[in-house]
Formats: C-alpha cells, structure tokens, sequence
C-alpha cells in the first residue's frame, strides 16, 4: 500500500495536499511541525522516511519581511531541515516532491527556499535521487493562518470583513499569480504519480493580478465599505515585484492546468473566513 509522508502536513499548503491524498485514497502521515523544527529531528525523519512511498516537503519558516527577525532559524529549519528530508530520503531511495517558490526576492525566507532547491536538483543530478520541484505561487484558500505572517489574501479577506482599511505597501502594481491550493496540491501529486524526476515545474495560472486589483476584487466579493491605503513597500520585498508562473511544464508533463477561476476560489475562501477567520489567527 503506497504510504506518504508529508512534512509541513499541518499546515496550509500541506493540509491541502492530505486532503488531495486521502481523495485519491492513500495512506499518509502528516508530520506535525511546530515552527518547522521537527525536520530538524534526524532519528524521526530518518524512521517515517523508511516508511514511506513518498515525501512530500511542504516544511518552512514563512514570511517576506518576517524572517529578518529570525534568519538563524530560517536557515536551519529550510535549508538544514530540506537537507535532511534529502539525506533520508537518498539512504531510502524515496522519491521527494520539494515545494519551493517562484519569487526571486531578496529576503530569508526566499534566499533559502532558493538554497533548498538548488540542494534537491545537487542529490538528484549527482545521487540519482528521484526528486521534483514544485515552485508554488500565491497560493489562497479556505484554511490559511493569518496574523504574524502577513499573507495577501487572508490579510485583506479579514480586513475586509471587519471594515478596516487595506494596507497595501508600495503602489500596488506589484503582480501575482493566484494560484488555489488544492491545484497546487494536485499538481506536488501528479509529479509523483506522473514520475516527473528532474523537474522543477511552476504550479501557477499565468494569469496576472495586480495587488490593487485583488484588494478592489476583495472588497466587491465581501460587500466591504474598507479603503485602500497605500504605505511604503516593507523590507525584503520589491517595489515593482512580478511573480508569475509559466505554467506549460505542468500542462506538458502533468496535463494539469489550475481548473478554479479566481472568482470561484475566493468566493469559497471569503465564506470560509467569515466562519473561521477570527480562530485562524495566529499572532
């Protein structure tokens, strides 16, 4: 019975990605990560990687700006902790679906994503490691934490329903891609099931939003009476940031294009903050 192992399992992207698992009617173990540092638990990891068809690395320290208060940690638990998901994994021979980012940023938490990354293609092209990348883009959805890590779409859902202004930093012509977690989460799984070794595919729509668009999108979907506020743009992000998948990797080699359109996401995701939000912050 194909057994998977999902680091980072409690979290958001990760509890997309179980529920994409227990659809397709595998068993899985969610690895419980408090702040990530169980991947820092050799003897552990080394234990359920043993066990298991399949590691799906969805562990990290989050945040942009965030993560100029935390650098030491940052490092060790994504690029120490990746390095020991890869260890296990190559004394195993498990195949791993790393999830990376697109963004090229210069802050923490994407300078060691990038590191990882670079460290899954070293073990596949040099150890022979069965490993894929996924580089997720802005992904949203029902179960997103919001709070101490400030994530666009949660962060201007919940300020929209309290009626409270929404803070955009910089002139919010910044462009994302939108990208709902389930299809990202469909698209870690089909790169195993599909043997996608070697790869690094870009789980994104291609579509571009600009951050003003998405914060007026927002307030029409909540009925919000919010106003927009412009503030300077916060350390570790770019002024004129572009982040944008190129998404033929995924139809090429996965025949998987995102199947929810942004306005059928976000209505789902507002109903789910409207239930939740006020219990999924985490401050």
């Amino acid at each position: 019975m194909t057994r998977a192992l999902v680091t980072g399992g409690k979290g958001f992207i990760g509890g997309h990605l179980c529920d994409v698992l227990r659809a397709r009617k595998y068993r899985h173990k969610a690895y419980d990560l408090v702040d990530g540092l169980d991947v820092l638990d050799t003897a552990a990891l080394d234990r359920d990687v043993r066990r298991s068809s399949v590691v799906f690395d969805c562990a990290g320290i989050l945040g942009s700006a965030e993560t100029f208060a935390r650098i030491a940690e940052t490092v060790d638990v994504n690029v120490r902790g990746t390095l020991n998901v890869l260890e296990a994994c190559q004394a195993h021979n498990v195949p791993l679906i790393y999830l990376s980012l697109k963004n090229e940023w210069h802050n923490p938490y994407m300078i060691t994503k990038r590191a990882a990354t670079e460290f899954c293609q070293m073990y596949g092209d040099y150890y022979g490691l069965r490993v894929a990348v996924v580089r997720g883009l802005n992904a949203y959805g029902p179960g997103q934490h919001w709070g101490a890590v400030r994530k666009v779409v949660p962060t201007f859902i919940m300020r929209a329903l309290r009626g409270e202004p929404l803070i955009i930093y910089g002139d919010g012509r910044q462009i994302v891609d939108l990208i709902h977690a389930r299809d990202l989460a469909e698209i870690m799984v089909r790169c195993w099931e599909r043997e996608a070794w070697g790869a690094v595919v870009d789980a994104g729509t291609g579509v571009p939003v600009t951050v003003l668009e998405l914060a007026r999108l927002i307030i029409s979907m909540t009925g919000s009476a919010s106003e927009i506020v412009m503030e300077p743009i916060r350390i570790g992000e770019p002024e004129h940031a572009v982040a944008l998948a190129n998404p033929t990797d995924a139809k090429r080699l996965l025949d998987y294009y995102p199947t929810t359109a942004l306005r059928e996401g976000m209505a789902d995701t507002i109903e789910w903050y409207r239930e939740h939000g006020e219990s999924a912050y985490h401050g």
